[in-house]
């Protein structure tokens, strides 16, 4: 029998491994690459009506920058200062030029790949997970939402300067030179992410989930222990500053928003979780809103299930804690990011779960994806190739479906659309926001039955009744314009464009006192309006009272001189 020989095989310590290849750093930036190229198909993407141009050039911190509007200014009941700042750089390059707004983001998610990609190579990840980890985070459809919308930048942005302060807070923990310097920035980077978005006050909370998943020795548990205490304080500072910021601006709605009860909300909080894990397994029908509906005044049954759902992983994490590790680091690292934003209370007006709310979260569950399809190829070798295989299709159809998502925010009737065809109609919101995006195009009967429909599932959608109204009145269906319009007027009124069409319908109908009525409301709560005047003063005329009649132009033309006073000292200036 031949004698076998072996090649002889030189034994390596870490310290003598070589240098990584030119090809070993091509394939490390290669994540950073597929996210620029993929997410740069959002580049023609338009603004869209789901809160951009609010966000952006009808912003005050923004269209009139300052120092003092940029750090007092609260927009959509939130307080993001670098936020703002960086859409001032925007507006002032372009104003409302969407690429620009976009290009803001497609930086910034391809700043946070390497990012993502260094914070796991601090965290020991090995080498063969480094790469499809960061990849997913560069390329999976959840990720869309975050990126791919203008007024969801804050997401990226607050997430750009807390990967930062992952990577300095792991210099610091890991290492003994330079320790001071790293724990000052992990810190300083810390607060700019507050200042981009108050979703970072989740930071301490990460911070001590890496020291768990990475169990450093350079750091003493007193001294751990102490390092964490500046980032929960400053995590409580901001945290009271938003809970201000949305009472201020009328956007907290609370514990008890949404109508659920306090067992409901348990039920909530179980099940946000377990759909986003879902979503991050099977990225199909992304909304831009998600809702929590109930059936015949009871949440479906898979509600019931969720607590038992948690158990399961939480008992999955404890069992195999020694075995697969992974399983309870990646559930952590998830959890630390997305407890925020769980639905405990609503703070907001209508957002009890989001795509953009994973943002960085997802790393945590991509870290346990990826792991457990190695473990599962190394547990059963004979079906190692079979497993590669469907793995990497799994992959391929995730990056398809990313570009697929990618282009249906290109337009607010597209993404609203999407969410409708879903089924998530938020209690009629939905169809009123195509409604009025479909009114603003010109597409009036499109409108005119969204408005309906918007309507038809909640009676109480006030304003669906003023855009319905006005289109009746275009249409010179004056009748069904007036009733829709009163209607709005006993919710609102205080609507000075409303009350003035009213009155002008009155004066169509011949209804010469209602409008008389109506055009003294109008005055009544704009008194400078002149419009309203000259139009009273017709109905005066028409009714043949001449000297009321002239008493209003004269009232009208006043007040037109005192506007061009005003304006042409103004241009003087």
């Amino acid at each position: 029998m031949a004698k076998k020989y072996q090649i002889p095989v030189k034994k390596t310590t870490a310290a003598s491994l070589p240098e990584p290849t030119t090809g070993t750093t091509f394939l490390e930036w290669l994540p950073v690459l597929v996210a620029f190229l993929v997410f740069s198909l959002a580049l023609g993407n338009e603004m869209t009506g789901v809160d951009d141009h609010a966000s952006t050039v009808e912003n005050p911190a923004v269209k009139d920058f300052s120092l003092k509007t940029l750090f007092t200014n609260f927009n959509l009941g939130m307080y993001a200062p670098l936020t703002w700042l960086a859409y001032a750089m925007a507006y002032g390059l372009g104003e409302d030029n969407a690429v620009l707004y976009h290009l803001l983001s497609l930086v910034v998610h391809t700043l946070n790949t390497r990012l993502v990609f260094l914070m796991l190579k601090k965290l020991e990840v090995s080498t063969a997970l480094l790469l499809p980890i960061t990849m997913l985070f560069a390329i999976h459809p959840i990720q869309v939402e975050s990126v791919a919308w203008i007024a969801g930048f804050s997401t990226p942005l607050f997430s750009l300067f807390t990967l930062l302060s992952f990577n300095f807070y792991l210099e610091y923990s890991g290492r003994e030179d330079k320790r001071t310097q790293n724990y000052i920035l992990a810190l300083v980077f810390f607060i700019m992410a507050c200042l981009a978005k108050s979703a970072a006050v989740t930071v301490p909370l990460t911070l001590v989930v890496l020291d768990w998943w990475r169990k450093p020795t350079q750091l003493g548990f007193m001294k751990k222990w102490s390092g964490y205490v500046p980032f929960f304080l400053g995590a409580l500072g901001f945290g009271l500053l938003t809970i201000y910021t949305r009472e201020v601006s009328g956007t907290m709605v609370g514990a008890t928003g949404n109508g659920y009860t306090a067992l409901e909300r348990v039920l909530l909080v179980c099940y946000a979780p377990l759909f986003y894990l879902s979503k991050m397994l099977v990225p199909l029908q992304l909304s831009i809103y998600y809702s929590f509906d109930k059936i015949n005044g009871v949440l479906p049954w898979t509600y019931y299930m969720a607590p038992f759902g948690v158990l399961s992983l939480a008992v999955l994490g404890w069992r195999t804690r020694h075995s697969a590790p992974y399983i309870y680091t990646g559930l952590l690292f998830f959890l630390s990011n997305v407890i925020i934003t769980l639905p405990f209370a609503t703070l907001g007006t209508f957002e009890l779960c989001a795509d953009h709310y994973n943002y960085i979260a997802a790393v945590g569950i991509f870290y346990i994806l990826v792991k457990a399809w190695q473990a599962l190829q190394q547990r059963f070798p004979e079906r190692a190739g079979l497993l590669r295989t469907l793995g990497w299709v799994w992959f391929i159809v995730v990056m398809v479906l990313c570009v697929r998502q990618i282009r249906i925010w290109k337009d607010t009737i597209t993404v609203i659309s999407n969410a409708i065809d879903n089924g998530y109609y938020h209690n009629g919101m939905m169809f009123m926001g195509r409604g009025i995006e479909f009114g603003d195009n010109g597409k009036m009967q499109d409108a005119m039955k969204d408005f309906t429909k918007a309507l038809e599932l909640n009676p109480e959608l006030r304003d669906a009744y003023k855009f319905r109204g006005s289109i009746y009145a275009q249409s010179g269906q004056v009748d069904l314009a007036l009733k829709d319009l009163e209607k709005y007027l006993s919710y609102d009124s205080a609507d000075v464009v409303t009350w003035n069409n009213v009155a002008m319908i009155y004066m169509r109908q011949g209804k010469l006192p209602k409008a008389i009525e109506a055009f003294t409301t109008t005055i009544g709560l704009k008194p400078d309006a002149a419009i309203s005047y000259q139009n009273r003063a017709k109905v005066h005329e028409m009714m043949g009272n001449t000297a009321l009649a002239q008493a209003d132009l004269k009232q009208a033309n006043e007040i037109l001189a005192q506007k061009r006073q005003q304006k042409a000292a103004e241009n003087g200036k």
